[in-house]
């Protein structure tokens, strides 16, 4: 009995793609037959996800009262020599703070200073020489009180509402445990507002507390470390730090500022 042509052509057809099928199949297996590109797979390229980001040029301003004056230059030397095109301003000055502006109107200094440099980022540092009444429009408003905390925290709200308008990296550094009572008290109401107002608008608060020393425990100079060696933080005033205590705030500031920095 004969098969009808129709019938003899799809027979055919099937078998010859199940010919090419099994063709196909066997140049996957034999390596052989592979591209060279297919046999020796490298390591895949750097996507704009994987490839390490260098630090853009960053303009810094370092603010604050005579702390900031201890480790503005530690932190400046050490950006300067990983990078040298990056503009680094120190307008830090001693007996200088938020609550009396005579001297110095620190909210103003820093707003003129973002717009003036073009700025992308200002450390801020400062508090010992605030903790004193505050006198605005003829009115005096007492240190310590809840109408203190609130203008004070005003102060520091209007320095972080500019920066965020202007797009700017703030950091503030916060205080640790004072020798002398009233500047203590001071750190124990600012440290507070300090932090929630970076936690509000999304900048860093960087705490100096464990590594210099915590404002719920006695004051003390020197630390043990791991070695049992003691080691001197704080100089003979009991606010201002030795050269280690410098370092330690300075590497944590540093570590913010550039997260790339080894030291």
């Amino acid at each position: 009995m004969s098969i009808p042509n129709k019938q003899y052509r799809m027979i055919a057809l099937a078998m010859a793609l199940l010919l090419l099928l099994a063709c196909l199949l066997l140049l996957r297996t034999n390596p052989d037959t592979l591209p060279t590109s297919e046999l020796i797979a490298g390591p895949p390229k750097p996507t704009a996800e994987t490839r390490p980001q260098k630090p853009s040029v960053q303009r810094i301003l370092f603010a604050g009262d005579s702390m900031m004056q201890g480790i503005a230059p530690i932190i400046m030397r050490q950006l300067k020599a990983a990078h040298p095109d990056w503009l680094l301003r120190d307008e830090s000055q001693q007996s200088t703070g938020l609550s009396i502006k005579r001297q110095l109107d620190w909210v103003e200094k820093i707003k003129s200073e973002i717009v003036a440099h073009k700025l992308t980022t200002v450390v801020i540092f400062l508090g010992p020489n605030d903790p004193w009444d505050i006198y605005e429009k003829k009115q005096v408003i007492r240190f310590p009180s809840p109408e203190w905390e609130a203008r004070y925290s005003a102060r520091v709200s209007e320095i972080c509402e500019f920066a965020k308008e202007k797009k700017i990296h703030l950091i503030w550094i916060g205080l640790p445990t004072m020798k002398q009572t009233r500047v203590h008290r001071g750190a124990t109401v600012q440290n507070p507002i300090f932090r929630d107002n970076m936690k509000k608008y999304g900048f860093d608060f960087v705490s100096t507390e464990a590594l210099i020393g915590r404002l719920d425990q006695a004051y003390v100079r020197t630390v043990t470390d791991a070695e049992g060696k003691k080691i001197n933080l704080r100089a003979d005033d009991g606010i201002h730090f030795s050269p280690q205590g410098l370092q330690r705030i300075a590497t944590a500031v540093l570590k913010t500022i550039d997260p790339s920095s080894n030291t």
